[in-house]
């Protein structure tokens, strides 16, 4: 059967959030939770990864608080904590003891928060772009296209070509209805209001310093970077690679942030890989 958005998509009580997610396959559980960006959303991340994942792996793909088809709630203050127990919530709610997690630049600050605070819940954590808060290697929150988004003319198609232009190395990878499906998100009025990188938001708003208790994480780790991601540089996974305990690097060369979708068929196969062999 072919997966799509619509014949994937689930929603369930999280606590207080109804979280809204895509689920194939059988087996080991792999949450999957996407990056922050305008019109972000879980299939608009990883929905190309979804076919191959759901061979080996109970897979959910999430929409956070915020995003997509998720309740959009009022969130105080940094929200990486809030997401990370809302989803411990919601593997509680199905029922599923333990999980894989995999996270995609603020969607891997939630997986490395979930390894630090629910380290019961994870078996072993995929990080992807995200060096888990505040870079070292740079003063602030990175100000980027995506950050000005809302500003001046507001949003259009040719803003967010040159949005998603910047997360991959090789834009003429990008067609134009994966372009159209996060311009027609990012207008949507409740993530506009909502989500941090909305018309509101402040960048760095859901950034918290995981980076200082990255020797707390008692998962195996595979850290994945693009080298030519414009947004954080490989210099943060090498900065992983010293401080979790039970770690392993991949760095592409020719590809920017968004790993699962420029380089999809070999990020399936590193995932797949490191989530079956046996680690002992």
């Amino acid at each position: 059967m072919t997966l799509t958005r619509e014949n994937t998509s689930r929603f369930v009580q999280a606590g207080a959030v109804k979280v809204h997610y895509h689920e194939a396959g059988t087996g080991p559980v792999l949450l999957c939770i996407h990056g922050g960006a305008p019109g972000a959303f879980g299939w608009g991340n990883f929905g190309r990864n979804l076919q191959a994942l759901s061979q080996h792996f109970r897979t959910l793909i999430v929409d956070l608080p915020g995003y997509g088809l998720s309740d959009k709630p009022d969130i105080e203050g940094p929200k990486t904590s809030f997401y990370a127990q809302t989803f411990k919530d919601m593997l509680d709610a199905l029922g599923i003891a333990k999980a894989h997690v995999l996270g995609m630049a603020t969607g891997g600050s939630v997986a490395l928060k979930m390894g630090i605070a629910f380290a019961d819940k994870v078996d072993r954590l995929i990080v992807v772009n995200s060096p888990g808060g505040l870079s070292l290697f740079q003063p602030a929150p990175p100000k980027t296209a995506m950050h000005d988004y809302y500003i001046g003319d507001g949003p259009s198609m040719e803003r967010m070509r040159a949005n998603l232009e910047r997360l991959v190395y090789d834009p003429s990878i990008l067609t134009e209805d994966v372009i159209r499906e996060r311009y027609e998100a990012s207008i949507d009025p409740a993530f506009m209001a909502k989500a941090p990188e909305g018309k509101g938001g402040t960048p760095g708003q859901s950034l918290e310093p995981l980076w200082q208790d990255l020797h707390k994480i008692e998962a195996h780790t595979l850290v994945i970077w693009g080298r030519n991601n414009l947004t954080m540089n490989y210099d943060n996974a090498l900065f992983m690679l010293n401080r979790i305990p039970n770690v392993r690097v991949h760095i592409h060369g020719k590809c920017g942030l968004w790993v699962p979708y420029e380089k999809a068929q070999e990020f399936n196969s590193n995932v797949i890989g490191f989530l079956s062999v046996d680690l002992r």
